[in-house]
């Protein structure tokens, strides 16, 4: 069994050239910056001393958007006025979600029990995420292309039915409910193979186990490498859990390790070589 965990995201970095300090304008403090010494924060655009001349500054000193951010250290140049930035000078109007490429992110503590396959399923619970100075923190289900979504009873996840589709019958995203779809088949001893339709089921809930809503990618604002459904998480713990299943027109859904295994399969054991899955999901963050 190949179960593809790709839990990804990336920290954002806006690199904007840093505008130089007009002279001689009106003063614009931004709640209370000042000229330096005066005991508020690096000088605004046009700053003027105790007798009204203008105040020579660089880029050091310099705060052309008054944000509180020194020029020569904002990333983000033209932030709106009164808008909270992070440290890099940057709000969160003029950032846009990336990919996290670090796992675990943000020193979280990842903690994966059960099985995807098996009665309960699989439980991912995410807890002490150290959020920073982020804005937001998404988590974007099945985001990469290399490992397809989906799961085959017959071998690999080759045809393009044994892919995850999104389920709108089934799913309920306002209340953390994610549902897939595909078709595959089940290759028996004697070299047939059984049709079967697959069920993959997702839910998501906060660290008060308070349903955490799913939404499609682009409500979320998110422009990912592959997924198309996700859930931006704004505490520091949640918890994921995923079952998939099938069915063989009895109408009765069984999780698919324990189908194949009472299966007569060529193979021995738990989980044959003829058994593929594949799931998993990425972080995004600004």
């Amino acid at each position: 069994m190949i179960l593809k965990n790709r839990l990804l995201g990336a920290i954002v970095a806006i690199f904007v050239a840093a505008l130089g300090c007009a002279t001689g304008q009106q003063s614009t403090t931004n709640d209370g910056g000042g000229p330096q010494g005066d005991g508020g924060g690096p000088l605004p655009d046009g700053a003027t001393g105790p007798d009204g001349a203008p105040v020579a500054c660089d880029a050091t000193v310099c705060d052309s958007d008054g944000d509180g951010v020194p020029d020569g250290s904002d990333k983000c140049a033209g932030t709106p006025a009164k808008a909270v930035v992070n440290k890099d000078g940057c709000a969160d109007s003029q950032l846009t979600p990336k990919l996290n490429p670090n796992f675990p992110p943000y020193n979280m503590t990842w903690t994966p029990t059960g099985d995807l396959g098996r009665a309960g399923g699989l439980t991912w619970t995410y807890t002490n995420i150290d959020r920073g100075d982020l804005f937001h923190i998404y988590w974007i289900v099945c985001d990469d292309p290399n490992f397809p979504c989906g799961l085959s009873l017959d071998g690999p996840i080759d045809a393009p039915g044994e892919k995850w589709t999104y389920s709108a019958t089934d799913s309920d995203l306002p209340n953390g409910k994610l549902v897939f779809t595909n078709t595959t088949g089940i290759l028996l001893a004697d070299s047939t193979t059984t049709p079967l339709t697959g069920r993959l089921t997702v839910t998501i809930v906060d660290g008060s186990n308070v349903p955490i809503p799913f939404e499609d990618v682009s409500t979320l604002g998110v422009k990912p490498i592959d997924g198309q459904y996700g859930a931006e998480i704004k505490g520091t713990a949640y918890k994921v859990t995923a079952l998939a299943e099938v069915e063989d027109n009895t109408q009765v859904w069984t999780p698919y390790l324990d189908y194949y295994d009472a299966a007569a399969t060529a193979d021995t054991g738990d989980a044959g070589g003829n058994v593929y899955v594949s799931f998993g999901a990425s972080f995004y963050d600004k």
